[in-house]
């Protein structure tokens, strides 16, 4: 699936949170004076600073993926620690070795964010409160900014049957209300359907039906998920080449949109477009919806 290239679409994003948002680090500090439960952070040449881990992201992406999937009645298998219940655990696949193979009996889900047998169409990197090209002494600064978001809330445990708190079950947290967090997700090779998906989850955070982080049923993890530009790589230059699997190997589909206010360059692999736009690229979408396979 990815030894050709077919396409890139390389999202920039920007991620604020609208909310209290909490991302645990899962260190333990012996320390008496230290919160039960930190943000999670990483040494980083310009200091060490919160961040949000591309595992998080992805993790919220492939559930919210899987609801989406089972509401179309698309097939997405249950990927949990019980190996027998998700994909890369099947007994049919174990055996196979090519792509042609795996892919046509995995889920949807599986095709999309893979699993034990075959690697991920998406892609993401971790986010951190700097942008790729600031300069030294702007990533040390903006470092420093972020922290003074982040502050201390205290957890309480409720006696289900007095309804009054319990001795000694009081509890802190790390919170990061305020900020801004860059980085990229890249989706390689992807089917029509994988990118809507991707938007759709985008959507689903911004309207607040997904939430991300720890803590959500008490107000945390309302997130705004910005697109900032939006890059797509293509081997056709009057296209778009999406993947499509067709009798038993993949293929190319050439799908030609309408770019009113994009940046089209020819590459070394066919052609770049770059959408900085927000109306362009959410017509982008629009057009991509109606470009999906009768089968959706």
């Amino acid at each position: 699936m990815f030894k050709t290239i077919r396409n890139f679409h390389i999202f920039h994003l920007k991620i604020t949170p609208k909310s209290g948002f909490h991302i645990g680090s899962g260190d333990i500090d012996i320390s008496p004076v230290a919160t039960d439960a930190q943000f999670v952070r990483l040494n980083t040449p310009w200091g060490r600073t919160v961040y949000i881990p591309g595992s998080s992201l992805k993790g919220v992406f492939r559930a919210d993926a899987e609801a989406l999937l089972k509401s179309m009645e698309k097939e997405a298998c249950e990927f949990t620690v019980d190996t027998n219940k998700d994909c890369g655990g099947k007994q049919e696949i174990k055996n196979f070795q090519k792509s042609e193979e795996i892919y046509p009996k995995v889920c949807h889900a599986c095709k999309m964010f893979g699993n034990m047998k075959m690697a991920s169409v998406v892609r993401f990197e971790d986010f951190f409160p700097f942008e790729g090209d600031d300069g030294d002494d702007e990533k040390s600064r903006k470092i420093k900014e972020i922290e003074e978001y982040t502050f201390v809330r205290n957890g309480i445990k409720i006696d289900r049957f007095t309804g009054s708190t319990v001795g000694g079950a009081l509890y802190d947290f790390e919170v990061l209300n305020g900020g801004n967090f860059y980085g990229n997700v890249l989706l390689k090779n992807p089917e029509i359907w994988q990118v809507l998906m991707f938007y759709k989850t985008i959507n689903n955070i911004n309207d607040g039906f997904v939430k991300v982080g720890g803590k959500k049923s008490r107000g945390l993890g309302k997130l705004d998920v910005e697109i900032q530009s939006l890059e797509i790589y293509s081997t056709t230059k009057n296209a778009i080449t999406f993947t499509t699997f067709e009798n038993g190997r993949f293929m190319n589909k050439n799908v030609e949109f309408n770019f009113q206010n994009a940046e089209k360059e020819d590459d070394l692999i066919g052609l770049k477009i770059k959408i900085t736009n927000k109306d362009e690229i959410k017509s982008y979408f629009d057009q991509m919806l109606t470009k999906l396979p009768e089968s959706w």
